[in-house]
């Protein structure tokens, strides 16, 4: 068997593929295997390195072997998913199923199923390593508004496509419109990692003092337009000083298409009036698009709303103009986001999902 050379090196454009697949690795596992490769680049030795990451030389031999003959592809790819200890295959399977239900709210809680189910005994620390090695993972359950009908949302859908290829045909502006408010000192709780048994505490205000923002997003070029308001509320007004400053922005389009919700003011009779006196005096003609009731996964600003808060909201300001000024640094300034905007604001859209029984709370609600 020919031996590996003493000297490794990386070619420049490898090394940056590796530096970048480290960059975004999680898996402490593979974490090492690209730090060994980048350091032995560096000119370290393979006993250097095993020293470092506390492990055999001959796990550095094997790694590079593996990358020799695969690339980063199998050098990344973990083999090993260990046993489910003390229970048969067939058991370990009947537990993933049972995790599929979201029955257990922790691992004691599938510990103690399994003791009971299948006779033998777990601590909960042994039962989470087992967990992870079925495939599964600890993370928050997922809402949605169980009186959404999903067969209005598919409709919603189908319109939807067809405003795209008309959009392309013929100069027709295309927004989803929504509210956000922001309300002062109440939107700053966040998770982190702490040290065991610590307590960082997060001071909040009174929730006295809001922003009111109605804004509009155009799927077609990424165009954000926003109203913004301190004293007043959203109402049938701020929508026509949004639709003024969508002509403002286009004076040549005479076709909006708006997407937006059922809020109350949005029906008012005195939008409706403004909308067909534009029309009849200007040519320029607001579509309103209203999404079926209960359906905020199918308005899409609503993923910006979300975006804005984690950036702007989830922090301490000192004063409420603080906030404001977090605010505006995020909404006016979204090319600075283009690339995690670019994977928050895709034309992919998950409807109500389809089930004849919802649990709701700790009971069930049947369809």
């Amino acid at each position: 068997m020919a031996k590996l050379p003493q000297t490794f090196r990386l070619e420049p454009h490898a090394r940056k593929k590796v530096e970048k697949r480290r960059a975004a690795e999680k898996d402490a596992r593979l974490y090492n295997r690209l730090s060994a490769l980048l350091w032995l680049d560096e000119g370290r030795t393979r006993e250097e390195v095993a020293h470092l990451l506390e492990v055999h030389v001959r796990t550095i031999k094997n790694w590079l072997k593996q990358y020799g003959k695969g690339g980063l592809t199998s050098l990344c790819t973990l083999s090993y998913k260990g046993d489910v200890g003390n229970l048969s295959v067939a058991q370990g399977q009947q537990l993933k199923a049972e995790v599929a239900t979201g029955r257990f709210k922790c691992a004691a809680e599938a510990a103690a199923w399994v003791e009971t189910t299948f006779g033998v005994c777990f601590t909960p620390a042994g039962m989470r390593k087992l967990l992870t090695r079925l495939g599964c993972t600890f993370h928050k359950s997922s809402s949605f508004l169980f009186k959404a009908n999903r067969d209005k949302q598919k409709e919603f859908l189908q319109d939807y496509e067809a405003d795209k290829g008309k959009a392309q045909q013929k100069p027709m502006r295309r927004y989803f419109i929504d509210g956000v408010h922001p309300l002062y000192g109440m939107e700053v709780m966040f998770y982190c990692w702490l040290v065991r048994g610590q307590r960082y505490e997060v001071g909040v205000g009174g929730g006295r003092k809001r922003l009111n923002i109605l804004g509009a997003y155009c799927p077609d070029d990424q165009e954000y337009l926003d109203r913004r308001y301190v004293k007043e509320n959203l109402n049938a007004q701020s929508v026509i000083a949004l639709f003024k400053l969508m002509m403002e922005r286009h004076p040549t389009t005479t076709h909006f298409r708006i997407y937006l919700d059922n809020a109350r003011y949005q029906h008012a009779l005195v939008l409706k009036e403004w909308i067909a006196q534009t029309q009849q005096e200007h040519g320029v003609f607001f579509d309103l698009k209203h999404l079926p009731a209960y359906s905020p996964n199918l308005n899409l600003i609503e993923r910006l709303w979300k975006f804005l808060r984690k950036q702007a909201l989830q922090k301490w300001h000192p004063t409420f103009e603080d906030m404001q000024q977090a605010v505006a640094e995020v909404l006016d300034h979204l090319e600075r986001y283009q690339e995690q905007i670019a994977t928050v604001m895709t034309e992919r859209f998950r409807l109500t999902p389809e089930a004849s029984t919802i649990v709701v709370g700790v009971g069930n609600f049947v369809a």
